[in-house]
């Protein structure tokens, strides 16, 4: 799908969240805790991110993007292209990594790989379930 970036905001250093909506305006397709989607950002440069918002919320997909000064390109091109109105096409999305049944969780993330955890802890703490988030990061901000 061709797909827009409604909004973006910087959520902590060299992070940014992209709220990107169908070009057609109508649903995303529909995923769950787990997810993500591939962002064709070039003929050669495509990148999987991992969906971080409510997957309730069918208006658009959220993810969040690291720029990586050692990386391979994707987020060199995410930080200074994909603005506010910027058209990008998504593929997916897939599930690899499938929020499954528990009596409890005990969730562990670091820096950026929080982005799949965030939508499964929303969702088992709508259930009710009992659940604890080990985090860890380089530095606070």
């Amino acid at each position: 799908m061709t797909a827009t970036v409604r909004d973006r905001t910087d959520v902590a250093d060299d992070v940014v969240l992209l709220s990107l909506e169908c070009g057609s305006g109508s649903a995303v397709p529909p995923w769950e805790p787990g997810a993500h989607v591939d962002l064709v950002l070039g003929p050669s440069l495509v990148r999987q991110y991992s969906l971080c918002g409510n997957p309730e919320n069918q208006s658009r997909y959220q993810v969040a993007v690291l720029l990586e000064s050692d990386g391979r390109g994707g987020s060199a091109f995410v930080h200074p292209e994909l603005a506010p109105g910027t058209g990008v096409e998504v593929r997916g999305p897939r599930n690899h990594f499938t929020l499954v049944e528990a009596a409890e969780y005990l969730f562990l993330a670091g820096g950026i790989g929080i982005t799949p955890i965030l939508p499964m802890i929303e969702t088992v703490a709508t259930r009710g379930v009992p659940w604890r988030l080990v985090y860890g990061g380089r530095r606070r901000s």
